[in-house]
């Protein structure tokens, strides 16, 4: 019997929400087929599914491209395939345990890719089954940045433990109970063990058997244990034989995660030595503060300091000033007029240092050409110009250990000055055609008529030289500033003649001409006037009268100067008119007016020339 219309429509209609219903569920399906793939495809590393023969069943988009083979050709190889010789091994008994017993399972392992290069792995997996037939499904993670990692932390821990077996200084860790957890080599030796473990065998307490004194045991305690980090703490310990040493400790506490201290841990350093030679200083140095109390309180009843001649308050003060500069390795200036005697000042601080065993080497810079300057000071090589037929010392290596007198430093140009500088600032030398740098043990002490503030001002003298020897100024008084030590030097210098000739006796208005001069040529000019009257009985010091043509010009001479002129040219003729008199006040003998006016020779030879002067 065939179906009716209505049983036909029926059924139609059946299968058409049978179709509607088969489709939403293949949607359905399709979605989380899709969902379960954007999942895996998020994974990190490689995913994957094997079944018992080793077929990649499936995968991630990572595997494809982590190792370089397309969705094709993945499925062609086989597990084993991914795997050198000595880690198939490996795998493969694994996957065996695995399928046996069901344990979750992880291996480090090499990965090749396409290419053939290696690449470090860690897979996991477990057992899956499905339908009675067994399944492997892990997956592979990337260790290449995790052995980067490891590489670096085995490194620096050889690095550590390089340096922590051999350290000079002694490397600890110990409780806050005073038990020594670990320790290097050079802390067991210190304290005269011979290995780290005799040591923490020997030493269970450090706080009760080390320290010697209980007071600096408390102190270190109560620093660490304030949480603070410890640093140069100097204490004594006993060592092995009861024998003391001193040490230097720099250590801080390790406080673990709820606040407290775990361990301490330091650096120990061996300053025994160091300890006994600042003892042995201290000593000395007492010493000789007391030998300077002493000669200080000796100078003040004296007239002479070394070579010097003068017990003026003026003079005390230089010599308070010389002891001072002598007992240290300070860089020394002499300010003074010419003829008060800066080189023996000089002289005198060389002779009262710990460099008195050495060379005092005075070199005179106005004196020396500018083109040997260089040569002088730093010597020379053999051939290194024509003439120089063998190698020449300079004036740095003669006085290498002792002193070093700059007389007339302002006369020093700044480019040498450069090259001094260097010297001042321990960079060295190179003598002239050579390539050697050289150093040389040198005090400086130099000495000038001249401002020299004023000459930096100018630019006649670099400012960082002068800051490198203007360290210790000494100013010099003039012989008119301390006139009550003519006598004293009157006296010394009679005395010395009068051991070789027969010295006549000075009258009385000598002597009251000696006391009323100005000195323009101070010390000098009263020696060279003494030493020619012992050997020529010739008095030449000017009268009253005369004294008044070469005294220093005042507010009522200077009235005769011409209105309009500059400075410089008023200055210019006056010093012209200055020497033009004294030249003839000395019959034109050149050397005794130099002398007389306190002008250095050369200078005074030059200024002849600059003003035109010349016998009529």
């Amino acid at each position: 019997m065939q179906p009716s219309v209505n049983e036909l429509t029926r059924r139609l209609e059946d299968l058409r929400r049978e179709v509607e219903k088969n489709k939403l569920s293949f949607a359905a399906l399709q979605g989380e087929q899709l969902f379960s793939e954007k999942v895996l495809d998020s994974l990190p590393g490689i995913f994957y599914l094997y079944d018992d023969k080793g077929n990649l069943i499936r995968w991630n988009k990572n595997h494809e491209t982590l190792t370089g083979f397309t969705a094709e050709e993945l499925p062609k190889r086989k597990m084993l395939d991914w795997f050198d010789e000595a880690d198939k091994a490996k795998i493969a008994n694994e996957v065996e345990i695995l399928f046996q017993t069901g344990d979750k399972r992880g291996v480090e392992a090499d990965l090749i890719v396409k290419d053939g290069k290696k690449i470090p792995y860690y897979f996991t997996g477990v057992l899956m089954t499905l339908e009675n037939r067994k399944y492997l499904l892990g997956m592979g993670i990337d260790l290449t940045e995790i052995k980067k990692v490891e590489d670096a932390l085995r490194k620096s821990e050889e690095k550590y433990r390089t340096i922590f077996e051999n350290a000079v200084e002694g490397i600890f860790q110990t409780t806050v109970g005073g038990q020594i957890v670990s320790a290097n080599p050079a802390m067991a030796h210190m304290l005269g063990y011979d290995t780290p473990e005799d040591l923490m065998q020997a030493i269970t307490d450090i706080k009760q058997q080390l320290y010697v004194s209980q007071e600096s045991r408390d102190d270190f305690m109560r620093q660490i244990t304030s949480k603070n980090i410890v640093t140069g703490f100097e204490v004594q310990f006993y060592r092995k034989d009861h024998t003391t040493m001193w040490a230097s400790i720099h250590a801080r506490p390790v406080v673990d995660e709820y606040g407290s201290i775990s361990i301490i841990e330091g650096i120990i350093a061996d300053i025994t030595e160091q300890k006994l030679a600042t003892d042995e200083l201290r000593q000395r140095e007492e010493f000789l503060r007391k030998e300077n109390i002493r000669l200080r309180h000796t100078i003040k009843d004296r007239y002479k300091f070394g070579d010097i001649i003068g017990k003026s308050p003026a003079m005390q003060e230089v010599y308070e000033l010389i002891l001072k500069a002598a007992a240290t390795d300070a860089n020394v200036i002499i300010y003074g007029e010419s003829g008060t005697g800066k080189e023996l000042v000089a002289n005198a601080i060389h002779q009262m240092s710990d460099r008195k065993g050495k060379g005092f080497i005075p070199v005179h810079c106005g004196a020396i050409p500018e083109n040997l300057l260089e040569s002088e000071f730093f010597g020379y090589k053999k051939g290194a110009f024509t003439g120089a037929n063998t190698d020449k010392s300079g004036y740095l290596d003669m006085a290498d250990g002792g002193t070093l007198f700059l007389d007339e430093l302002g006369e020093i140009s700044p480019g040498m000055q450069v090259k001094l500088l260097r010297v001042l600032e321990g960079k060295g030398f190179t003598p002239i055609g050579s390539n050697e740098v050289k150093t040389s043990d040198v005090r400086f002490i130099a000495a000038t008529n001249r401002n020299l503030k004023q000459h930096v001002e100018k630019g006649l003298i670099r400012e960082d030289f002068f800051y490198r020897i203007h360290i210790i100024p000494i100013y010099l008084p003039p012989l008119r500033k301390r006139k009550e030590d003519i006598p004293l030097l009157i006296e010394h210098f009679m005395k010395s003649q009068s051991k070789t000739v027969k010295v006549p006796p000075l009258t009385g208005k000598m002597l009251d001409s000696l006391l009323n001069h100005p000195w323009p040529g101070n010390v000098r000019e009263l020696q060279n006037l003494l030493y020619r009257y012992a050997a020529l009985n010739q008095f030449d010091l000017p009268d009253q009268n005369d004294r008044k043509a070469i005294s220093p010009p005042t507010a009522d001479n200077l009235v005769s100067i011409q209105q309009g002129n500059t400075y410089e040219a008023d200055m210019a003729s006056f010093e012209k008119e200055l020497i033009s008199k004294a030249l003839e006040q000395h019959k034109w003998h050149r050397e005794n007016t130099a002398v007389s006016l306190g002008i250095p020779l050369r200078t005074f030879f030059r200024k002849i020339k600059k003003y035109g002067l010349s016998r009529q």
